[in-house]
């Protein structure tokens, strides 16, 4: 090879001089090489100069003033070795990748770059990477010894890869390997920087010279008209545009609010480990799922994805492969599965910046969890970091494990001292066997707890002075994981009683089906509930309960009798199940719909719980368990691969549906309605609203809340979901401004169809009759629903065999002796808000020339504004068709006073009263309904009646 081809400005006597190859290891000379005499950190070339020419160097390349030739050997001066034999490397190598994309920051290059070799990889395109990981293409990987290599090591690699036909290669550009010109001679098709922080500064010295380091890259190893991708959020955004125009580089940006930017980020949230991502790109909208943990990686995905398209690849192959992306080895890799949920993640973060970024994501994620976390610091680098890595793990760790990371030249003692300069925190453990700390904290992790170990990541070295012996933190933290799940149960639950009541059981071997409270429910491998109430107390009942083979109960006092029985000892039993469900939900990936409002919240459970598990695997509570029993009860008893779960929350005061929701945290909240139900408790309506609208500040973060337009409460609550950032997905009747709303309701035979605007598109579905109620749960149902899915692509027929839950609308026909009665029933709940829509449901059936009677009970629970609304029910009562009003109880008869006379039934003080006026009153083919509060007694006689009980009647 010509010399003059490869060094500018040569003299002309030199023109003729040739060489074979170049090296700047004197052990590698060979005959006729060029030789770089380059002036390291530990080792200096020119000391190697002899040797070199020992070995059959012909021309020396220097930093020593002199040009010309000694004892026959050409000596070349260059201000910058280094640079010259980059230049040489890559000119005097032909094969070279075409497109070529050098990353740079001080975190997330090995991200971005895996990540831009998986979207390649997935589309069959042969591709490569290079850095930290070492050298990946499609089929192999060889490890290097630094992100950014030596040029002739890199100019060597890239013609291998050329020769593969690989013409696609990402390198990460280390802010060394810049500063030293290791990439000079190359030109890329694209630059991307990242972020800088806080970094080898040991190196750098300061910021300033760091952030030049980095901007080598950009003001001079790119092609005219290459692209520049960064994020637009960052500081050094206007120092890079400025370079872009002046070298005439196409800029590329990921923003949040830049409409301009190539991917504009609209929104983005947690789905469990997931996240959901919503982009514009291109004026396109796209909803992508990722499988990586932590926002940041969001960007560096992003990154990605604007240079696979910048290398030619269809951006609709680029979307379609997006949820198959995984994490890289060491940079926030969840590891393993532990069968109490707590997490293990492993991230290479070694700077503060890094350090901090990883956990402030964590916690973003996973929020109200345990942090604990295993790092230290490694020796011969940067010694100003350490009190702050030390306090950065203080501030957002619960728990600090304080290890050797690689000690290297230093004294581990002495690094640890300094890393302790910025923790206060108590829960500190100072292990300096790494493996010790790693088992030591996996250990120690309780249910849904998470651990970061940070520092290594990837590495599988560790360093103590001179001797380097493998060390792997991704097997040590595999291995403890196995030990530790061979002392856990995969039932989530029987973990978490362990840990809760500090009893060793075991766990492998135990079983739990259900939470029970009532001791007749009991089945084999219940867990019981032992609580005690003011007139009864379950310990007295712990023989029938383990007669019924339960697996465990938890109570307050050991018994002796039963003998041989799992009774786990508490403090107090409500507290302990409310404590345990609530820790159970927050590991879950279950989406969890809780119902409250003054009227319907049962009913629209049932029907959503019921059209829900027609869609996916679905848990929704029994009856009304909407107290401070039946929640936990029923979140309990969630399953916990269960998709969705609807609850229901009630109230009697101020206060209930915080605690409650609290514990459940839903993801979607409905208020159904508000209206007098337990007004006794408030001193107005407003009250009433305020207490329901408690639900809405804990709805998970990114959550919806589900909210009736019809009603009057509705500005209120609202306003309240606009102060806590939830989506708001109203509904309605009439009111076209709601997101879901009914345009038109059709009778076709013996079924009603549905026209329902979903978000300003149409939507059909068939109904068997047209109660208000039923309606108005049907489009609350889908308001829910719009949260999750397409409605459009829902079943037409999804809704069409609702049945209305017990005591609350149901039909049933009752025989009683040569009649028949069509019994509706109404007698579970009575308030003023649920009887009007009863009374005017009760008005659309057609009777056919038939009789309608109705038995009214009280509607309890409304203190001194009892008399008002029972009064003012009447003006509903005369204003619809019906024979017979028959009372029954004390408040209704404010009622019966001003019913139109021709109207006015029995007054009723009984239950023979009642079973004397359906035996002798009523006529075959009557049609009644019983409407009252379910303390009345009313439920309990028509549930008896509709099983046939003789002895009610």
């Amino acid at each position: 090879m010509l010399l003059k081809n490869h060094f500018q400005n040569l003299k002309k006597e030199y023109s003729h001089y040739t060489f074979s190859n170049i090296a700047f290891d004197s052990s590698k000379v060979r005959k006729n090489y060029i030789f770089f005499a380059i002036k390291g950190n530990i080792h200096d070339g020119h000391s190697y100069i002899s040797d070199a020419i020992k070995k059959g160097a012909k021309i020396i390349i220097h930093e020593k003033k002199f040009n010309g030739i000694k004892n026959g050997i050409l000596f070349l001066y260059s201000k910058n070795v280094r640079k010259k034999l980059a230049e040489f490397s890559f000119t005097i190598n032909k094969l070279i990748p075409k497109n070529l994309i050098a990353v740079t920051g001080t975190n997330g290059k090995s991200s971005v770059a895996d990540f831009y070799f998986q979207i390649l990889k997935l589309n069959n395109i042969n591709v490569a990477s290079i850095g930290t990981l070492g050298v990946k293409t499609n089929n192999s990987l060889l490890k290097l010894p630094n992100t950014t290599i030596d040029p002739l090591s890199l100019s060597q690699i890239l013609k291998n890869l050329k020769k593969q036909k690989i013409d696609n290669v990402i390198l990460e550009a280390s802010s060394h390997g810049l500063f030293q010109n290791r990439l000079d001679g190359l030109k890329f098709e694209s630059g991307i920087f990242t972020n800088l922080s806080h970094d080898h500064l040991d190196y750098h010295k300061t910021m300033k010279n760091y952030l030049k380091a980095k901007l080598y890259l950009f003001q001079n190893l790119l092609n005219k008209n290459s692209k520049v991708v960064i994020d637009q959020s960052i500081p050094q955004n206007k120092i890079i545009k400025k370079i872009c125009k002046k070298n005439l580089l196409s800029l590329n940006t990921i923003s949040d609010n830049d409409k301009k930017a190539k991917i504009k980020i609209d929104n983005s949230y947690y789905d469990g480990d997931h996240q959901i991502v919503e982009l514009k790109i291109k004026n396109k909208k796209y909803k992508l799922k990722i499988n990586l943990i932590g926002k940041i990686q969001i960007k560096n995905l992003l990154m990605a994805i604007i240079v696979a398209e910048n290398s030619k690849l269809p951006l609709d192959k680029i979307i379609r492969c997006i949820p198959k992306i995984k994490s890289i080895n060491g940079r926030l890799e969840n590891i393993g599965k532990i069968h109490n949920k707590s997490k293990v993640i492993l991230d290479y973060a070694h700077t503060p910046d890094a350090l901090k970024t990883v956990l402030v994501n964590i916690k973003d994620q996973f929020p109200n969890k345990m942090i604990s976390i295993v790092f230290g610091c490694g020796g011969n680098r940067d010694k100003f970091k350490r009190p702050l890595m030390g306090r950065i793990a203080d501030q957002y760790c619960d728990k600090i494990y304080l290890t050797d990371d690689n000690p290297r030249n230093e004294n581990p003692n002495l690094i640890r001292k300094n890393i302790k300069k910025g923790i206060k925190k108590k829960n500190f453990f100072e292990i300096k066997e790494r493996k010790k700390a790693i088992d030591q904290a996996i250990n120690d992790l309780k249910t849904g707890e998470i651990l970061l170990v940070a520092g290594k990541g990837h590495e599988e070295t560790q360093t103590y002075k001179n001797n380097e012996k493998f060390f792997s933190d991704r097997k040590i933290i595999l291995s403890s994981i196995n030990k530790k799940n061979k002392n856990l149960s995969q039932n989530i639950k029987i973990n978490i009683i362990s840990e809760q009541s500090n009893t060793k059981l075991k766990l492998n071997k135990l079983k739990i089906n259900k939470a029970v409270i009532n001791s007749k429910e009991v089945k084999k491998d219940d867990i019981f509930f032992t609580l005690k109430g003011k007139k009864n107390d379950a310990h007295n009942y712990l023989n029938e309960v383990f007669k019924s083979k339960a697996s465990m109960a938890i109570v307050n006092k050991i018994q002796k009798k039963p003998k041989k029985t799992k009774q786990i000892k508490v403090k107090e039993t409500l507290n302990f199940l409310s404590k345990s469900a609530s820790i159970f939900r927050d590991n879950i990936d279950t989406n969890i719909v809780a119902i409250t409002g003054s009227s319907g919240k049962t009913s629209l459970k049932d029907l959503l719980g019921f059209t829900l598990s027609k869609i996916d695997k679905t848990s929704f509570s029994r009856n009304s368990f909407n107290n401070k029993f039946g929640v936990p009860l029923s979140l309990f008893n969630i399953d916990q691969n269960d998709k969705y779960g609807v609850l229901e929350v009630g109230m009697d005061k101020k206060g209930e549906i915080d605690f409650l929701s609290k514990i459940i945290k839903p993801n979607v909240a409905v208020i159904t309605n508000i209206s007098y139900a337990h007004i006794k408790n408030f001193k107005n309506i407003f009250g009433i609203a305020a207490a329901k609208g408690e639900i809405i500040s804990n709805v998970k973060k990114d959550g919806s809340i589900i909210l009736n337009h019809d009603d009057k409460f509705f500005k209120y609550h609202n306003d309240l979901a606009q102060k806590n950032n939830l989506r708001i997905v109203t509904f309605s009747t009439n009111k076209k401004s709601a997101n879901i709303y009914l345009k038109k309701l059709i009778k076709k035979n013996n079924k009603y169809q549905l026209v329902v605007k979903v978000n300003e598109k149409e939507n059909k579905f068939y109904v068997s009759n047209n109660f208000k109620n039923l309606i108005s749960n049907i489009l609350c149902a889908i308001a829910v629903m719009s949260v999750y899915f397409d409605v459009s692509k829902l079943n037409q027929n999804m809704f069409k065999n609702i049945k209305n839950t017990e005591g609350r609308g149901d039909y049933k026909k009752i025989k009683i002796k040569n009649k028949i009665i069509n019994l509706i029933d109404e007698s579970y709940n009575s308030n003023p808000l649920s009887l009007n829509s009863s009374l005017a449901n009760f008005d659309k059936i057609n009777i056919n020339k038939k009789r309608k009677h109705i038995i009214l009970g009280d509607m309890l629970e409304l203190g001194k504004f009892s008399k008002k609304l029972h009064k003012e029910a009447t003006k509903q009562i005369n204003k619809i068709s019906i024979n017979k009003v028959n009372v029954i109880g004390k408040h209704i008869l404010e009622t019966y006073k001003k019913i139109n006379k021709s109207n006015k039934g029995k007054i009723l003080k009984n239950d023979s009263d009642l079973t004397d006026l359906i035996l002798n009153d009523l006529q075959n083919g009557d049609y009644l309904m019983v409407k009252g509060s379910n303390s009345t007694g009313l439920f309990n006689y028509i549930s008896k009646l509709k099983r046939k009980h003789t002895h009610a009647l």
